[in-house]
Parts: structure tokens; sequence; C-alpha cells
């Protein structure tokens, strides 16, 4: 995919993960296109969670799968054997982003999230092992 030559992930100054957790913008250029949050940093087991965000005009472009894949060279610098990801059970194009980029199911959680409505969600579990 040509947009992984071109995505670079690109942490404030001075910002680590040693904080527990870190934002990390997605940039095409000199524009940021999205971001990719580690948090609920484990160092013990040194695992962290991930969340991804997409800039509206940039959805669909197949910049999120080239967001993860550069998340996992980062994350192996970092030296991180494990990201998991808690997806919303209903939120197909997230589970299918996660899959394609070699994240596979560990896990369902009942009534986990509550969502915009008030209701509660399930969520499932999704994890890349990194070495």
């Amino acid at each position: 995919m040509e947009q992984d030559k071109l995505i670079r992930l690109v942490a404030a100054e001075g910002e680590t993960l040693s904080s527990g957790s870190m934002r990390l913008y997605a940039m095409l250029d000199d524009e940021a296109v999205g971001a990719v949050d580690l948090y609920n940093y484990d160092p013990l087991n040194r695992r962290c969670a991930v969340g991804i965000a997409v800039g509206t005009p940039h959805r669909r472009k197949g910049y999120a799968h080239a967001m993860l894949r550069q998340l996992e060279l980062t994350a192996t610098l970092l030296g991180l054997h494990q990201l998991f990801a808690d997806i919303a059970a209903g939120n197909s194009a997230s589970v299918s982003l996660f899959g394609k980029a070699g994240y596979t199911q560990c896990g369902h959680f009942s009534q986990w999230i509550v969502d915009s409505d008030g209701n509660y969600q399930d969520t499932i579990r999704m994890q890349l092992i990194l070495s």
C-alpha cells in the first residue's frame, strides 16, 4: 500500500510512554491526517492499548491501516511485546481494520461500554503479538 510509505507517526516533543499514555500524530507530508493513542501502558508485561482516529477528509483512503503498520514498527522500537484494542462489537469497520493489520480476536466483554444513547454495548478485544 503506497500510504505505508507516506505516513509518519510523530509524538509531541518530550512525550514518552513512561507516563502511561502517549499520542502519536499521523503525518502525511506536513499535514496531520489522524492520531494513534497508546494508553494503559503495562511496563512489566510490555503491552499497551491502542486507539486510532482518522480525520473525516482522510477516511477510507487506507491511512488507518498505514497508521497501524507504522505503529507496529514504533511499538517494537519502544520495546513492547503486545498491542491490544477494545472495539465496540457493532463497529465492523474497526474490527475489519484491525484484523487486516494482523490483530486477532482474543476476548469478548459483555456490556463493557456505554454508547452515546446511554446503552451498554459489548466490546471485542483484539491483540497483536509483536515479539
